[in-house]
């Protein structure tokens, strides 16, 4: 592999850099889908310097990183490049090993700021100026995604969350056709830039910079499905680390209320429709992903709250 980096990162390390030796660390593992992996490399200068430098690499089962490395180009060409509010450099895409390699975001992960700090404002409502950022930056490249796709993902789920919890499974039901009833009625909106998995645990905080990570799902569509995806993240992680749904709410409301500031597009019956999709994701992630322990009293939990948007 220290070949293949050697060539690939040249142009990055610059003319007098040159790559000596790399360690690899797996990060994350979603097995039949990606591996993302920490590259250390020791990289020496035409001077005798010796320096460490870090790149993020991420291994696709299919040609998804090469997208991936346009798309971040797109998005630093379009002011997220400099500045307070980053995407990651893209450093190379290597077809061969459908890999992509980005350089390292300095900082803490949003999430572990969160957790760890009761003075959060700020950073929230950075989140909040980053994602308007993304969704006022004009780029209209990436796959265009619609309501009627989502809602197909979402029936699938609902078969899976069936059989690992039969008995809600009238729930289950009854909550897909409320969400292809309440899309259909508001169906008059303007696809644009999206993320689509924007959370706290996809936001990198560096004193005042704010980097976001993990663009595999971007597309065009509806950006105010970021807006709730990132509430309802949040308050997972109060649920998670702190046993309350609830125990995040004042930051959700400092969240949605800097966005809304900014934003020209709000809806709060948009915006309801995509909470109840993001809890009832978040209820599949707890059930058949990370399945942890205490699944079973969670996901009652955020099917409720699904059903509590959409009512």
């Amino acid at each position: 592999m220290n070949g293949v980096l050697s060539r690939v990162v040249a142009p990055w390390l610059g003319l007098d850099v040159r790559l000596l030796s790399n360690r690899a660390y797996i990060r994350r593992l979603f097995p039949g889908k990606r591996c993302s992996v920490e590259f250390e490399l020791m990289v020496g200068r035409d001077d005798g310097a010796v320096e460490r430098r870090r790149l993020l690499g991420k291994f696709y089962r299919d040609n998804r990183g090469a997208m991936v490395y346009q798309t971040l180009v797109e998005l630093r060409k379009h002011g997220l490049g400099t500045g307070r509010f980053l995407v990651p450099e893209p450093v190379a895409s290597v077809p061969e090993y459908n890999l992509l390699l980005l350089a390292w975001a300095e900082g803490e992960l949003l999430s572990s700021v969160l957790v760890a700090r009761s003075d959060t404002e700020q950073e929230v409502a950075g989140a909040a100026a980053w994602l308007l950022g993304l969704h006022n930056c004009g780029v209209d490249t990436g796959r265009r995604y619609s309501f009627l796709e989502h809602l197909r993902t979402l029936f699938g789920w609902k078969e899976l969350l069936a059989e690992a919890y039969p008995k809600g499974e009238r729930l289950l039901g009854a909550l897909l056709a409320r969400f292809e009833e309440r899309g259909s009625e508001l169906s008059a909106w303007a696809p644009g830039p999206t993320h689509r998995d924007f959370s706290p645990e996809h936001l990198v905080v560096h004193a005042d910079r704010f980097t976001c990570l993990d663009f595999d799902e971007f597309c065009q569509y509806d950006p105010l499905f970021d807006v709730a995806h990132f509430t309802a993240h949040l308050r997972f992680l109060g649920l998670t680390h702190f046993g309350a749904l609830n125990h995040f709410d004042w930051l959700s409301e400092r969240f949605l209320s800097a966005y809304e500031d900014g934003s020209n597009h709000y809806s709060e019956e948009r915006l309801n429709l995509y909470m109840a999709i993001a809890y009832f994701k978040l209820g599949r992630f707890v059930s058949l992903v990370q399945r942890p322990r205490e699944w079973l009293q969670m996901l009652p939990e955020l099917l409720a709250e699904a059903r509590r948007f959409v009512r």
